[in-house]
């Protein structure tokens, strides 16, 4: 099972053409769903609690974990891929609703398209804390203007966006109205608590790596890294 996983996202990642695939079942996404693009290394409390609060936006009907295997901002560091799928197949052990995704796109916008072509009777919401959404609308990740981009992105998606650490929700409704003006009608704003605001999984691993553990990771979660010794020393 862990060598043919493996080998499933390995194959994933290296494939050259857009792509996407569901590691939690082999069923057909159908419906609305909230998709949370992430590294997962690891999926924290967090994460979970992000997708609770899409569940509550109006029309959405499932909510699923998006593993980007390309990053815009930083590279593949701490668990291998495989595992981060690992760690959220258990964390989705006790909600069988969560949807298990991978994208080998880094850019929100091809990771769309990607998921628009493989689940036609499918509409996806991207649910993004502040720094990704802040990321979204910055020029230098657009080869020409974001506008050519960033248009039929939003004629296909809404986006639920959170805030996180020091940001309020009131601050980031600000930044959209000046940075984000032209799509603010597709952008919708959730709150999320101060105690999951704070966690981030770079914390969570210098705990782990420490040997200290963490409070911030479900523990089934928690459970497999324990078993699979990820993180040590780290």
């Amino acid at each position: 099972m862990e060598a043919a996983l493996e080998a499933r996202v390995e194959a994933l990642a290296a494939q050259e053409t857009p792509a996407v695939a569901r590691f939690d079942r082999d069923e057909a996404l159908q419906g609305r769903w909230a998709v949370l693009p992430s590294a997962f290394n690891p999926p924290t409390r967090a994460h979970l609690r992000l997708l609770d609060l899409a569940l509550g936006v109006e029309g959405v009907q499932g909510g699923a974990a998006l593993l980007t295997t390309r990053n815009v901002a930083k590279g593949i560091e701490g668990a291998a891929l495989a595992d981060r799928i690992g760690m959220l197949l258990a964390a989705g052990a006790s909600r069988p609703g969560l949807a298990v995704l991978a994208a080998n796109q880094a850019r929100i916008a091809d990771q769309a398209a990607a998921l628009r072509a493989t689940w036609r009777s499918a509409t996806f919401d991207f649910v993004l804390g502040y720094d990704t959404l802040v990321r979204l609308f910055d020029d230098q990740y657009y080869d020409g203007p974001m506008e050519s981009v960033l248009d039929p992105f939003f004629e296909h998606h809404r986006v639920i966006a959170t805030n996180r650490g020091e940001v309020t929700v009131a601050d980031m409704e600000a930044w959209v109205a000046e940075r984000a003006s032209r799509y603010a009608a597709r952008i919708i704003t959730v709150g999320l608590d101060e105690e999951h605001g704070r966690m981030a999984s770079s914390e969570a691993r210098a705990r782990i790596g420490a040997g200290a553990g963490s409070d911030d990771i479900p523990a089934e979660v928690a459970a497999y890294i324990r078993e699979h010794g990820l993180y040590a020393g780290g």
